[in-house]
């Protein structure tokens, strides 16, 4: 991914923290008959040995066939991305000054290179399980767990899937948040974002004014 060095995002803390908020990731494999994607969530998990990226965790349905077509000797591209937000150049200050802005996109993005483990005990699939169900279910009051189905139902799902373990290799990250531009226009991109009053737009409103604090 070209990252142009003032967009870097180096903190693993901060990487880590993304993937958790946004655990949608797209999966690209290279096969025989070309390059394959599939969406699927992920949670990451630090393992206790000597790769300190750690891993990432999730399933197939065992009827996708991109684990089984996937090159075995290529690496796995990883992508989190957030859905980002338009930004006008109406919003510079010092637009109305030299008319010397452009529109551009706000985003961040998450590029990881892996290999894959495919985990099908049944003990370990269902740990994959319960971990993505307990972090996800953290949105409720009332948690829904793997305990809450039929233990026959639970291991009948499980038979239509298929575990995997990534093994993080390498992370790029790419957090674009108006670096570039003066604390004047900074000012105003999350001035006119606000003014747009939609959740959407609040939100890369804050991520933008978190960014920037001192």
């Amino acid at each position: 991914m070209h990252i142009p060095s003032i967009f870097a995002e180096d903190n693993f803390d901060r990487i880590i923290d993304f993937i958790a908020a946004n655990p949608l990731a797209t999966l690209i494999a290279q096969t025989a008959d070309g390059i394959e994607a599939c969406h699927i969530p992920l949670f990451w998990y630090q393992e206790d040995t000597d790769n300190n990226y750690g891993s990432l965790y999730g399933h197939f349905g065992r009827k996708n066939p991109i684990y089984k077509n996937a090159l075995p000797t290529t690496s796995w591209l990883i992508i989190f991305q957030d859905s980002g937000h338009y930004i006008s150049p109406n919003w510079y200050p010092t637009k109305a000054k030299t008319h010397k802005e452009v529109p551009t996109w706000n985003y961040q993005s998450v590029h990881i290179q892996s290999t894959i483990e495919l985990i099908e005990e049944p003990n370990n699939l269902k740990w994959i399980l319960e971990t993505m169900t307990a972090q996800q279910e953290i949105i409720s009051d009332n948690p829904w767990s793997l305990d809450d189905a039929p233990v026959g139902y639970i291991n009948a799902m499980c038979r239509g899937i298929i575990g995997f373990k990534l093994t993080i290799d390498s992370i790029q990250a790419q957090y674009k948040l108006s670096q570039n531009k003066t604390a004047e226009n900074i000012s105003g991109v999350i001035s006119g974002l606000e003014k747009l009053d939609s959740d959407h737009a609040t939100t890369m409103a804050v991520k933008v004014a978190n960014y920037h604090k001192p």
